[in-house]
């Protein structure tokens, strides 16, 4: 998958307007700190400001913030706004970073606002343990004096244009591999939602596999959380290049689960792995559920 790093130290506004559009000139998600604590917390709710003070109090664990956005990159092209994607993506294949400057006499903070900028510092600090990094860790550097919005947007695009991002399917096997294996790394000190507050349920890469396990748990079923990767592809050194991890394995059943509440086109790429699957291992039996039929399941049950 591609990614957009963008990142601005003060008028996050702006930023985020630059971010939001290029975002849906692309149909890229925009992944921002309001996103990421919405999936921490899909009950209360957490915006973006309380990420940033939650993390800082030492509440949510900071692997378990790389950890989403990690996800999110896994499954989506995703734009990452002032979450230091250009520290966690440096050197991947497949990305752009893009620095807004903002000149000082555009607009003097107040003193809420130099508040807002000392947190967003030590948030990022909280995460990769060190501040903003230097000039090279940018592709693009936009100063805001010289030009608007609307220009910031098209030099952004034309960038992702010239690197061929898009075009090149973005991220490499390689750099999935990569991800994959900081993503296990990430989980020794990552619980989403009721792991928060329940420390011995698995960490679930979404909270509709969490409502899932429930279920199981309600009818006594036994279940295993990906306990098992099937290898799907390998290159000419015998390498893993791809491979499909299905959400859960009932033993009792010898059944193995995927959920499926995706859009189309990924749902349809889920389904040619799982015929592939199917194909390299035609005794493992795996069964699939679409969005309308978990949703089903789910009513049925009082979980919305």
């Amino acid at each position: 998958m591609a990614v957009i790093n963008i990142c601005s130290e003060r008028e996050e506004d702006t930023a985020h307007e630059i971010a939001s559009i290029t975002s849906q000139r692309l149909c890229f998600l925009l992944v921002d700190s309001t996103l990421i604590g919405s999936k921490l917390n899909n009950r209360k709710g957490i915006d973006g400001e309380g990420l940033i003070k939650r993390v800082l109090q030492g509440e949510i664990p900071p692997n378990l913030v790389k950890r989403l956005m990690v996800e999110e990159t896994l499954d989506s092209n995703v734009i990452i706004l002032n979450l230091g994607g250009e520290i966690l993506f440096h050197g991947f294949p497949g990305t752009l970073h893009v620095k807004i400057h903002v000149p000082s006499y555009k607009k003097k903070p107040d003193r809420s606002a130099r508040e807002k900028e000392r947190n967003q510092r030590r948030f990022i600090h909280e995460l990769y343990g060190k501040e903003r990094p230097g000039s090279d860790y940018y592709d693009l550097q936009v100063k805001l004096e010289h030009m608007d919005t609307d220009f910031s947007v098209n030099l952004i695009l034309k960038a992702v244009e010239i690197k061929g991002i898009t075009d090149k399917a973005g991220i490499t096997w390689r750099a999935l591999k990569k991800l994959k294996t900081n993503l296990e790394r990430l989980d020794s000190a990552a619980r989403v939602n009721d792991e928060l507050e329940h420390p011995g349920v698995p960490t679930f890469a979404h909270p509709s596999e969490r409502d899932f396990a429930r279920v199981l748990d309600f009818y006594r079923i036994k279940w295993q959380y990906e306990p098992r990767s099937f290898p799907m592809e390998w290159d000419e050194e015998g390498n893993v290049k791809e491979e499909f991890t299905p959400d859960f394995y009932l033993p009792d059943l010898d059944l193995y689960i995927e959920l499926t509440t995706l859009r189309q086109k990924l749902v349809t790429k889920k389904n040619r792995k799982i015929r592939r699957v199917r194909e390299l291992y035609p005794n493992i039996d795996i069964k699939i559920f679409y969005g309308k039929d978990y949703k089903r399941l789910l009513q049925r049950f009082g979980i919305k």
